[in-house]
């Protein structure tokens, strides 16, 4: 072929070749199951990502071996937990913007993080997903409350991108802690303290305690006398607990949770003198306007490695924390958009 010839080919050739492959590039982009689109300068999944065991797993080892123990008396670790939570919830990584709230000042070592994904045609009505960041002293922390945390970031990977009826809140809050004036505060007396005060209509909240640690022995001796009839039984079970004025709100969870996913569940409708005693925590969040319900583990009664050293990854079953947390978001989901 003369040169003149070849010249004139690849001419013509190589922008229809480039328009080909371009055809094929786009087609893939926006027909790939795993295709993702751009908004407002963030990734968004077009559909919703389930998470696997390996992810729930990276997670409560983030916190638990290569933070460690994070009690809200070592500022540092506390810092350092908070701001990767902000990371992980990013726009870089899930998909948010996250908003921090300083409890101890601008800048400070105590906060609260979260994000939100607004609702559609019924964006005034919210439900709310908690849980606590903090550990025990001296306490790795992989159950208590690194599998909290890690619920809680696997269901806002769940449904970032997706379009609901409802509004969606989710919320990491800091443990008790005490000023260097000698305040003392926590994270989830503040978010409790300014739901007391909102108009917003909250719909429900959900908070999320450890979901690691199920067992086929009787729950332990730590259990008080006032609460042995409600939790000295097999602990194999999720505890879905609440106040009575919530009791239609953790029917409908347990309904929903039930078709999902095999599991024993138990409806522990408590007192607020009792509530107070089994988690001081949700008891702040509880007894308001707005239905609310603790799932979990009931780590306080069944698990040996509560708030010791050894509470570390291995013992999580992560097989059942998956599960859990699969059958959590469908609930969620059916929750949103009614």
């Amino acid at each position: 072929m003369k040169q003149s010839n070849v010249i004139k080919f690849a001419l013509v050739a190589l922008p229809l070749g480039m328009c080909f492959f371009g055809v094929i590039a786009l087609s893939y982009t926006f027909f790939s199951p795993a295709s993702q689109v751009r908004e407002g300068g963030r990734t968004l999944l077009n559909s919703k990502t389930i998470i696997t065991e390996e992810n729930l797993k990276s997670w409560v080892f983030r916190q638990s071996n290569d933070i460690g123990s994070r009690p809200t008396s070592d500022q540092k670790k506390t810092r350092i937990t908070a701001k990767w939570i902000e990371s992980e919830l990013s726009e870089e990584n899930i998909g948010y913007r996250p908003k921090v709230t300083f409890l101890d000042g601008k800048n400070g070592n105590y906060r609260n993080i979260e994000v939100e994904l607004p609702g559609t045609d019924k964006a005034d009505e919210i439900i709310i997903i908690v849980t606590c960041y903090s550990s025990a002293e001296n306490c790795p922390g992989a159950n208590c409350n690194g599998t909290g945390v890690a619920a809680l970031l696997a269901s806002a990977r769940y449904f970032v991108g997706t379009e609901n009826s409802r509004t969606i809140r989710f919320v990491a809050c800091v443990g008790k802690f005490q000023t260097s004036e000698g305040i003392d505060g926590s994270g989830i007396a503040f978010l409790a303290d300014s739901y007391k005060k909102t108009d917003e209509q909250i719909i429900g909240l959900i908070y999320l305690d450890s979901l690691g640690y199920y067992t086929d022995q009787l729950e332990g001796k730590r259990v008080p006398a006032n609460l042995k009839r409600e939790y000295q039984v097999k602990g194999d079970y999720l505890a879905l607990v609440s106040e009575l004025a919530s009791n239609e709100f953790i029917e409908y969870f347990h309904s929903e949770f039930s078709q999902s996913y095999e599991m024993p569940v138990r409806e522990i409708v408590l007192s607020r003198d009792s509530l107070a005693d089994s988690s001081k925590y949700f008891a702040s969040l509880s007894g308001q306007s707005y239905p609310a319900l603790q799932l979990s583990d009931n780590s306080i009664y069944r698990y040996p490695h509560y708030h010791r050293g050894t509470d570390t990854p291995d013992k999580i079953d992560y097989e059942r924390l998956s599960g859990v947390v699969k059958s959590l978001v469908l609930v969620i989901d059916s929750m949103l958009s009614p």
